[in-house]
């Protein structure tokens, strides 16, 4: 039986503290990943020590009590509004030649295959997260079958906050990893010229989307948008988790080889995290403004979501980030990333947070499927235009701060539903990596 204590406490209108008082923690179990001295020695470490860009959460499994979850959801229906609000989602029908019918979906914003194609906003709230650990590992190991552990594990308080200044790995200007994040070209505007077409000063996923559909809009192509606007910084939430739930990582390891972290990293578990936000944070930072009409993302730093309870030494990263739907009302969106700085267990800055956006923008529901596309046996049916491209990035854009940021390149529509392509320049993806749509079906076998 799993059983925890858990309070939420106000510091202010907006700063939330998860603080854990008593905690038995129970999981499903599950095989701790491998990571073999041939994958290290062919230069795979790092993508593995990074995991995926992101993976759902599971909602099915809890760890908080069956009765603080049963008592968040009441709370949740009394507080529903009459009318109920929601972000501008509009659903598409449209004719994929890669399948020969017609397939339909849900998206942010407003429709771009209507006759009255305008632009569309959704306010959104950039929230930073304050990760308080109660474990540190001082090493990596390779055991007897090569299996990647962490050793030296002792109890130890540590913080990872990326309001706070991360000279080490960033150096004397532009280092606080938050606030970058918020001076990144997914809030800020930049210019953007994508093959020779100009797509106008905006957001970079607003480009994208403006892109995606540029032959579909026409001659209002210039016009279409889906922004973010208007942005709220909020005040640190801060999260605590017990020991066994999350653990910090050293700044560097010998068994890395030429692999040097320049700063410590923290990894937990991401279904107990993905709880405490659903049931517990957001629901909290209603009274500034959050609720099912507005898109909060929350961003941590140094990062790093995955299976942890009951798993050490064993820790399997899964995701830089991710997007979702809560658990209380399911038309609330929300999207979680890291902004990593030391970039071997992490992404390089606004990798995973490009991913996550447009991704969210393009399949808001989670539920946008597609015939099978990839690479067999590793197909993927879901609509997410960041996954086939994971690890590709755009060329280097600075910022008006200076800093040079890293973006993913995104696959466009025409590439899960078939050509002749709907997008800018006839392309495929936003930096023409993809040549072509996903072509025949994916087979599993």
């Amino acid at each position: 039986m799993s059983k925890l204590v858990c309070a939420f406490i106000p510091g202010n209108a907006f700063r939330v503290l998860v603080s854990v008082c008593a905690v038995a923690l129970g999981s499903t179990s599950a095989p701790a990943q491998r990571i073999t001295l041939d994958m290290q020695n062919k230069g795979n470490v790092q993508d593995y020590l990074r995991g995926r860009l992101d993976r759902f959460p599971d909602k099915s499994i809890h760890h908080l009590p069956a009765a603080q979850i049963a008592k968040a959801r009441a709370a949740a229906a009394a507080a529903a509004p009459s009318s109920p609000v929601r972000a501008p989602i509009y659903p598409f029908f449209q004719p994929s030649s890669r399948s020969g019918s017609v397939n339909y979906g849900f998206m942010v914003g407003t429709s771009p295959f209507s006759e009255d194609v305008h632009g569309s906003s959704v306010p959104t709230y950039v929230v930073p997260l304050v990760f308080k650990v109660h474990q540190v590992a001082t090493e990596f190991e390779a055991d007897a079958n090569n299996n990647l552990i962490l050793t030296g594990i002792t109890n130890k308080d540590a913080t990872f906050d990326p309001t706070q200044a991360a000279p080490a790995c960033l150096g004397t200007k532009n280092n606080v990893p938050f606030t970058l994040a918020v001076q990144s070209p997914i809030f800020q505007d930049h210019h953007w010229v994508w093959g020779g077409t100009d797509l106008g000063n905006t957001q970079y996923v607003d480009a994208f989307q403006r892109a995606n559909f540029w032959k579909a809009i026409g001659e209002d192509a210039e016009s279409y948008h889906v922004r973010l606007s208007p942005v709220h910084v909020l005040p640190p939430v801060v999260l605590d988790f017990p020991a066994g739930s999350g653990i910090g990582l050293p700044q560097s390891s010998s068994f890395l080889g030429p692999y040097s972290a320049c700063a410590p990293t923290v990894m937990v578990d991401i279904n107990y995290f993905d709880e405490l936000l659903d049931y517990i944070v957001i629901p909290g930072l209603k009274a500034a403004g959050v609720n099912a009409s507005t898109f909060p993302m929350f961003i941590g730093g140094n990062v790093l979501w995955g299976a942890v309870i009951n798993e050490l030494p064993y820790f399997i990263p899964e995701a830089a980030g991710y997007h979702s739907l809560s658990d209380l009302d399911p038309a609330q969106n929300y999207g979680v990333t890291q902004f990593g700085d030391e970039h071997v267990f992490t992404w390089p800055d606004a990798i995973p947070l490009s991913h996550e956006v447009g991704e969210w923008m393009n399949d808001p529901s989670t539920a946008n499927f597609v015939q099978l596309y990839g690479t067999s046996p590793n197909c993927q049916g879901n609509y997410e235009v960041g996954d086939i491209l994971a690890g590709v990035f755009m060329p280097p854009v600075t910022g008006k701060n200076g800093y040079t940021y890293t973006l993913q390149e995104l696959a466009f529509f025409s590439y899960f539903y078939g050509g002749p392509s709907l997008a800018v320049n006839g392309w495929y993806s936003n930096n023409d990596t993809l040549k072509t749509d996903a072509g025949p079906v994916c087979s599993l076998f």
